[in-house]
């Protein structure tokens, strides 16, 4: 599979705390992590959360039948809902 765009997005609590996010797969047999950079969207005055989004042109090659999973570290705060779109074909 080659997966050609990355859509995330993540809320983060309290308001003001620092996130990154990291996609993982498998390609060729071995585990790749890929940083993908968040960028602020709002805060939510009704919950207290911060909320970040990205949107990446990628070319990755996932090995078939590969999950692609979203981490996130937050070395100040904790991260709530995450969001991962994945687009791309299949070859």
């Amino acid at each position: 599979m080659v997966i050609e765009t990355l859509s995330i997005q993540v809320d983060v609590t309290p308001p003001g705390s620092k996130i990154a996010a990291f996609v993982s797969y498998k390609s060729g047999g071995n585990n790749v992590t890929v940083f993908v950079p968040l960028t602020f969207s709002y805060t939510e005055a009704g919950t207290g959360f911060d909320f970040y989004v990205a949107t990446q042109a990628v070319h990755l090659y996932a090995d078939p039948g590969t999950v692609i999973s979203l981490s996130t570290h937050t070395p100040s705060g904790s991260a709530g809902t995450k969001f991962l779109t994945v687009s791309g074909y299949l070859i």
